[in-house]
């Protein structure tokens, strides 16, 4: 028996994992689906069982420890291979017949993935699935270690060991309640968002901060008044009347939904994204019969449209 092996469990190594990716209790709370007092009682429990300290708190952020440093890249391999591992025995026991796990971006989960999921659970009704939602860095490393089969994110800045098929590039687009004043215009310029009430995701989204980096290039300044990290609340709150909102082409909602009206922003903004999976590994077979049915619904939903 070892007895100088910690016990720790894939609760501590998934938790030890998101904190560091986030540097932030509440992002990494958020993406594990638990409260913000649990995690940090899971960390030191961790720490406990190591005998060290994995992160120096502060009051707006945490950083690894240099032992973090060490220990992060092992959880993060020893997650990997014990999904992998539990993959193969459940296949060989019979638990299963298949699995198929994808890692998201949030934009992508809310519209795009659900119809291609449906049509593929009818095909394939004994298949478990998981789909792992999270901005682009989690997607991206989800990936990288082996704990989602392919990833649907940014296709910028891709580590070697990654391969990106059906890169595209979508615009974004404004979202306005119907009847807004705005919504008579074809386009709606980014200067003319200045004075309206934007309906936000969190600054840390991916979406933000494309958004933000070309107002500031040119020189607007824009009202996030209302902040939400989930779309559909999001785009509750923009039938209500609380705001507009500018989205990429993915996100948009149903061409005849009443409550909106959707127009072309200039100058434009772009994001390029893209399907994600270990270059060196090939895909299960059910991530591959998957992408036959998403890849469509993924190029078409990405050229948007303007009514």
């Amino acid at each position: 028996m070892h007895q100088d092996v910690p016990d720790l469990s894939a609760k501590h190594l998934r938790s030890i994992v998101a904190l560091a990716r986030f540097g932030s209790f509440i992002a990494a709370a958020s993406y594990l689906g638990i409260s913000q007092p649990g995690l940090s009682r899971i960390i030191q429990q961790a720490e406990g069982l190591l005998g060290v300290a994995l992160f120096l708190r502060g009051t707006r952020s945490v950083t690894q420890t240099e032992a973090g440093r060490d220990f992060i890249p092992v959880a993060e391999r020893l997650l990997g291979e014990l999904a992998q591992q539990t993959r193969r025995m459940r296949a060989l026991d019979g638990q299963m017949r298949g699995q198929l796990i994808i890692a998201s971006l949030m934009s992508i989960s809310h519209h795009v993935l659900p119809a291609a999921l449906v049509e593929f659970r009818q095909q394939h009704p004994k298949m478990f699935i998981q789909v792992r939602e999270g901005l682009g860095n989690a997607v991206l490393e989800d990936v990288r270690s082996g704990v989602a089969d392919i990833g649907i994110g940014n296709a910028t800045s891709v580590q070697q060991e990654i391969a990106v098929e059906t890169v595209v590039e979508e615009s974004f687009y404004v979202v306005l309640p119907a009847g807004h004043a705005l919504a008579g215009r074809p386009s709606i310029a980014l200067a003319a968002l200045a004075d309206v009430p934007l309906v936000s995701m969190p600054i840390e989204s991916g979406l933000r901060r494309a958004i933000d980096v070309t107002a500031n290039t040119h020189g607007v300044v824009l009202d996030h008044s209302l902040i939400t990290n989930q779309y559909a609340s999001l785009f509750g709150f923009v039938a209500s009347g609380l705001g507009a909102t500018i989205v990429p082409a993915t996100v948009l909602p149903p061409a005849d939904d009443p409550a909106f009206a959707i127009r072309p922003l200039t100058p434009a903004i772009t994001r390029r994204i893209g399907i994600m999976r270990q270059a060196d590994r090939p895909l299960p077979e059910p991530a591959e019969i998957f992408l036959t049915l998403f890849r469509p619904r993924f190029l078409q939903a990405t050229r948007g449209m303007a009514r």
